[in-house]
């Protein structure tokens, strides 16, 4: 059985050593005595303070917000993926709607960051969603399935099984709105009938799916394992390691009470 995902994203915030250290320890503190089977956690902490996230409790992988689709060379400002695996990170965030929405990141962009990352071993989390406009115009199915296209239509069945998917309805980011338990579960339903019109229906089984917009323990049941959702991306909430471990903890209980 997979895992529940519980994938905190940290963002732009823990402005200083002090803050990651103290983050750390809050961390290590929730975790002391607790086992997970069912669960799984990563922390995306800033890319300068990737290297005081090294110390995580093992029972948390590390991952980054974002990354260049570049190997190295000329490109200031970028992070290349081989950067990113020499300081431990696993997973890697690309895509989300703050890249797309303020940066201008475009499906192209995402595409090309999703093969580099599979190149280089490491698992891509991607980002799709809608805005409240495309919500309101009835366009979602519409902008996930050109998402969906757009990042899939290089990959082999192999490498689309090692993608994680994050539908994150761009209005609900940052927001204390979210879709329904029903809408999401739509979602899902469509994008299962999406992959398996790609690839086929044991691929679109495979596929792990998180929810992310607005997450937090009083609601992650609902946009969740009720939606048939794999797990959660949680941006806010992720500020409080109690809060990302109760989570945890509540996904391990479900899961293991569907073994």
């Amino acid at each position: 059985m997979r895992p529940f995902y519980i994938v905190g994203n940290i963002k732009m915030n823990l402005l200083s050593k002090v803050e990651c250290e103290k983050y750390v320890a809050l961390f290590r503190r929730e975790l002391s005595g607790k086992g997970f089977v069912y669960s799984a956690g990563v922390v995306c902490p800033p890319t300068i303070h990737l290297s005081r996230f090294t110390h995580l409790p093992p029972e948390i992988k590390l991952g980054a917000q974002d990354v260049s689709w570049e190997r190295s060379g000329a490109f200031t400002g970028e992070t290349s993926p081989l950067m990113l695996k020499d300081t431990g990170v696993e997973y890697v965030i690309i895509g989300h709607s703050e890249r797309r929405g303020i940066f201008g990141e475009t499906d192209e962009m995402v595409a090309l960051k999703t093969e580099t990352l599979l190149k280089h071993l490491l698992t891509p989390i991607v980002c799709i969603g809608e805005t409240k406009e495309e919500r309101s115009r009835e366009m979602t199915v519409d902008v996930l399935k050109r998402q969906i296209e757009a990042i899939f239509k290089g990959l082999s069945p192999m490498q689309a099984e090692k993608v994680i998917l994050a539908y994150e309805p761009r209005w609900a980011i940052g927001t204390d709105e979210h879709p329904t338990t029903q809408d999401i579960l739509q979602i899902k339903i469509f994008l299962r009938k999406l992959f398996t019109e790609l690839y086929d229906a044991r691929l679109a089984e495979r596929i792990i799916v998180l929810y992310g917009g607005s997450v937090k323990s009083m609601n992650l049941k609902e946009v969740s394992w009720e939606a048939e959702m794999d797990g959660v991306l949680v941006g806010r909430e992720s500020l409080f390691p109690h809060e990302l471990v109760k989570m945890m903890e509540m996904g391990e209980e479900y899961r293991k009470g569907a073994h």
